[in-house]
């Protein structure tokens, strides 16, 4: 069942790029332009997988999962400069995949300093740096453990009231803009009638969610994850005797979902860059492969996955990832403009 991961990345990257989701971005603009359907949509994420993950736990198909101790201070520290990499690579590595498949080379550039830098941080030169803050201040995620009710009883009302939000949002905010089309038949309603945003989300809940049991199936316990299956490829390049794993083939998928979908879509492009823009990749992704490795986690594994389990440190991990997002968009975008008027 291990090749099942290749299935779940794709249609992951294939909903990301057909909805031109980036989960990062989503963030971003909650601040920026004050529209809250990046932070809905991350909800729409997060409950409906899990919903399904609990409602799995509850029938015993699925083993109790393990919680294990975390870092505070490396939680903090690693989010909030991840939180920052995903602006200067204008998205988080789930986008940067995206990237890569639909023919942009600021995507292979972040991908490529992403997988160094969390190499470098786990076992080279930048361990001395992490493996001290990892040591420090170490909590126990026991939240799950010591609930005195089912989970299920605090999920299904929190993803009730994110659904009510979300369908009053669609009705009554969002913007359905008709553009003349350029397909028609089963191309047309795969490729290009639009899809929102919140409406892809909820699809990727749906699917992460049985992404555990496919995952349990190829002999491990887990959902999405992006950090520990890139540095695995990585070492497979270079010679490290790695067996190719459920997380290996799910984010070789997502590269496939968005080749497919740009094809389909006619918009796959090799596409170069400037100078500034690669450089502003380069340090994205170097920021994000220091952040994940200190934070154990990227914005899929803690934000959207731990977050699922009701773990401590996902919802953490997401709250400053956020905060280093906003932290870094304010000096990247708001600050300039504030000179300028001043």
């Amino acid at each position: 069942m291990v090749f099942t991961g290749l299935i779940f990345g794709f249609l992951f990257g294939f909903l990301l790029k057909r909805s031109h989701y980036c989960i990062a971005g989503g963030l971003r603009d909650v601040y920026l332009q004050k529209n809250i359907t990046g932070l809905l949509a991350v909800f729409l994420i997060i409950f409906p997988q899990s919903l399904i993950l609990f409602i799995l736990l509850q029938m015993g198909v699925l083993p109790k999962p393990e919680y294990p101790d975390y870092s505070l201070i490396a939680m903090i520290v690693g989010s909030i400069i991840f939180g920052a990499g995903t602006v200067f690579a204008s998205g988080c590595m789930s986008g940067t995949l995206v990237k890569v498949g639909d023919g942009r080379f600021t995507g292979l550039i972040t991908l490529l300093s992403f997988a160094l830098f969390v190499v470098s941080s786990n076992n080279g030169l930048l361990a001395n740096l992490t493996s001290p803050l990892q040591n420090v201040s170490i909590k126990s995620d026991s939240f799950v453990a010591n609930l005195s009710f089912q989970p299920l009883l605090l999920i299904v009302p929190i993803l009730v009231i994110v659904l009510g939000i979300s369908v009053y949002y669609l009705k009554h905010k969002y913007q359905n803009v008709r553009l003349p089309s350029q397909f028609d038949g089963i191309r047309y309603w795969l490729f290009e009638k639009e899809m929102p945003t919140l409406i892809a989300a909820f699809l990727i809940g749906i699917t992460a969610g049985f992404a555990f049991l496919f995952n349990f199936w190829s002999h491990s316990f887990g959902g999405f994850a992006i950090t520990g299956p890139v540095s695995s490829w990585l070492s497979l390049i270079i010679g490290g005797g790695v067996q190719i794993s459920w997380g290996m083939y799910f984010v070789t998928g997502i590269i496939l979902g968005s080749l497919i979908c740009s094809l389909g879509k006619n918009e796959f492009r090799f596409q170069g860059s400037d100078g500034k823009t690669l450089l502003k990749a380069f340090v994205g992704g170097a920021l994000m492969g220091l952040g994940a490795s200190l934070a154990k986690g990227c914005l899929v594994s803690n934000g959207l996955v731990y977050t699922a389990m009701l773990s401590v440190q996902g919802w953490i991990g997401l709250m400053f990832i956020i905060l280093g997002n906003w932290i870094t968009a304010f000096f990247m975008y708001k600050l300039p403009l504030l000179r300028i008027k001043s």
